[in-house]
């Protein structure tokens, strides 16, 4: 950091609290932006001011209430990877604290160990968000002060799930009869803080989609399907004929195709319902690239609207190619790519189980030759650097199996909420630039990169927040889908796909002339592979796989490189 900045940080030390900034490592609030810290202190011109400040975009949580979401149904129905994106998609989006209760757990031995547990969760008072609370109420009786100090912070909501569904079966939290569900909203009402509860059950009549999930679970699926018929006979499900309207619960069926609601009322549980209706437990892969290197990206200027260097230019053609030979191809089971509908592995339904579209389409090469390909998707922000990168990817129209109709390939998509972080009064500038004019505003930025907002511009909090709608349109997809975007839109989307906290994504790095390709087995896990852009080669790529989850990290420890681009690799 240079000494005008060092300057600045003494200069603004006592009256602002401005200093250098903290490490990174150490705990993000949970509601309000780090970057406001000095203001929340009292001072000379401010003896009274605001301790807690009303949520950001992205910060607003539960709203101040406490929610418990239990999932129930037959297994094999994929409930525990719905509570698990579930879980990931509210802390992430909605700053929610979430927490999933495994009643497997060897820590819940019994019921009443699980209630404990449920109950201290959901009773804890948060002492930072009471107190301005507590300067602001006077002659309040300790009962009704105690039930609002529970309800001022961002909420807490508990997901009730098992990873043995026959094993809990039998227990009074497991929600799988008319009388455990009755004696679970009974508890719910009894805690010392209002508490909504809401049931969800996951419902699938395919037969086949069933036998497929347990195909990739156990080589027995006979034996398996045995011991879920068994589970049957004492599962009840939720009941429609009225005995059960007191209660708030779904019902997903087949992910989605049908959705049955009710008494579900507050945005929340709006949220839940509309974010479930798109999440499926089929494979699929994701494939991200920031645009090629653009004119500022040379300069290091950040933001604007520029377009490609002849080195972006060069991977943007090699992208046109790249996309139809990795994307496209279909494959049978032993990995060959085929020409005709019936050399398809047997196991791939002719319909998509979540979206009810062929999974695959036909195209007839210049002579005549068809090739079998699967229907993909592209994203593009609407700044011309990346729609220029994308512009060499071929259109072909599709074909569908059995009499499917259409699928025109990759036809763009272009949406702002995938543009570059706005970086307000400082679009078009440099780094160095914003740090020798606007020396506070760049210490600020250092200390929370996650929370802080250019003037007039835009937070990595505000970007979280305006890339949810899309996050909604992207689960509901099986079709591969690929996104060119930018660095600082591509980390937020990263770290949700793979499960990053949010306070860590603005440290990523997505290189340039990189493509990332990440794909989910449907149920827990992911592989993700990268295939680097060779430059001087300009038509070699190639691919380099991860062991481990954790993505590279940024070492610059000025963390100035929101959209510089000046890393390839």
């Amino acid at each position: 950091m240079s000494s005008s900045i060092d300057g600045l940080g003494e200069l603004f030390g006592s009256k602002l609290g401005l200093s250098k900034p903290a490490s990174p490592k150490g705990k993000y609030p949970s509601h309000f932006v780090k970057s406001q810290e000095h203001l929340l202190q009292s001072s000379e011109y401010n003896p009274e001011p605001t301790t807690m400040p009303p949520p950001s975009a992205g910060l607003a949580g539960a709203i101040g209430e406490r929610h418990v979401i239990s999932f129930v149904g037959m297994p094999a129905r994929g409930k525990q990877f719905m509570a698990e994106r579930l879980c990931r998609y509210l802390k992430f989006f909605h700053g929610a604290q979430c927490r999933i209760f495994d009643l497997a757990d060897e820590k819940f031995n019994s019921d009443q160990d699980l209630g404990d547990a449920l109950s201290k969760y959901l009773e804890e008072e948060d002492e930072t968000a009471t107190t301005q609370l507590l300067r602001s109420l006077e002659g309040i009786d300790e009962d009704s002060l105690d039930r609002l100090k529970k309800n001022v912070d961002s909420g807490k909501i508990a997901i009730l799930d098992t990873s043995d569904a026959f094993k809990t079966q039998r227990r009074a939290w497991s929600g799988s009869s008319k009388e455990t569900r009755w004696a679970m909203q009974k508890h719910c009402g009894s805690l010392r803080v209002r508490v909504k509860l809401l049931f969800i059950e996951v419902i699938v009549t395919d037969t086949q989609l069933v036998r497929k999930f347990l195909r990739q679970r156990t080589d027995d699926v006979d034996a398996a399907e045995s011991r879920i018929r068994e589970f049957g006979r004492a599962f009840v499900t939720i009941q429609d004929d009225g005995s059960e309207d007191d209660l708030a619960y779904v019902k997903l069926i087949n992910y989605g195709e049908k959705v049955v609601t009710n008494r579900i009322r507050g945005f929340l549980l709006m949220q839940i319902v509309k974010y479930l209706s798109h999440v499926h437990p089929n494979p699929r892969t994701v494939y991200v690239s920031r645009h090629g290197q653009s004119q500022y990206n040379v300069c290091q200027k950040i933001g604007g609207n520029p377009g490609l260097t002849a080195s972006g230019e060069r991977f943007a053609r090699w992208l046109g190619s790249w996309v139809p030979a990795h994307i496209w191809p279909a494959k049978n089971e032993t990995g060959r790519s085929v020409t005709d509908f019936e050399e398809l592995d047997a196991d791939d339904e002719a319909l998509d189980p979540h979206t009810a579209r062929p999974l695959f389409g036909r195209v007839f090469s210049v002579d005549d030759t068809p090739v079998i390909i699967r229907p993909a998707r592209l994203w593009t922000s609407t700044l011309k650097r990346t729609i220029d990168t994308a512009r060499h990817i071929p259109h072909p129209v599709l074909e569908l199996r059995g009499g499917g109709g259409v699928w025109h390939q990759m036809l763009p998509r272009v949406y702002r909420n995938l543009d570059e972080l706005f970086a307000g009064d400082y679009e078009g500038m440099t780094y160095k630039e914003i740090e020798a004019n606007f020396g506070g505003e760049s210490i600020l930025r250092k200390r929370d990169k996650l929370g802080y907002r250019y003037p007039r511009g835009e937070s990595y909090l505000d970007l979280i927040a305006r890339l949810d709608p899309l996050m909604h349109e992207l689960e509901s997809y099986a079709e591969p889908l690929l996104i060119v975007s930018h660095q600082a839109t591509l980390r937020i989307l990263y770290a949700y796909l793979v499960g990053i906290p949010r306070a860590e994504a603005p440290k990523i790095e997505i290189p340039l002339h990189t493509i990332i390709k990440i794909e989910w087995d449907g149920w827990q896990s992911f592989n993700e592979t990268r295939f680097h852009f060779d430059d001087p080669a300009a038509a070699a790529a190639s691919s380099s796989s991860r062991a481990d989850n954790s993505p590279p990290q940024d070492n610059n420890n000025d963390d100035d490189d929101d959209d510089d681009g000046q890393r390839l690799f």
